[in-house]
């Protein structure tokens, strides 16, 4: 997998609190302990920050290849 980076569009591997599997986010920073995400409504409205482990989230596959 590439290195999470800032600003990167982020898909959640799995469940994590009232976040299900799936769920979309922006990582806001990268970490050793961990990466920051924000998950947003469809206007941009913050409705939760969340640091979880990079294993914990994936790329969308169209992103991965475009920085390749």
């Amino acid at each position: 997998m590439t290195a999470l980076r800032p600003l990167d569009v982020v898909a959640l591997r799995t469940e994590s609190g009232r976040w299900a599997a799936g769920t979309t986010g922006t990582v806001l920073e990268v970490a050793p302990e961990g990466t920051l995400v924000e998950i947003a409504d469809e206007r941009g409205h913050t409705l939760d920050l969340v640091t979880l482990p990079s294993s914990a989230l994936a790329l969308p596959a169209s992103a991965d290849s475009e920085r390749s």
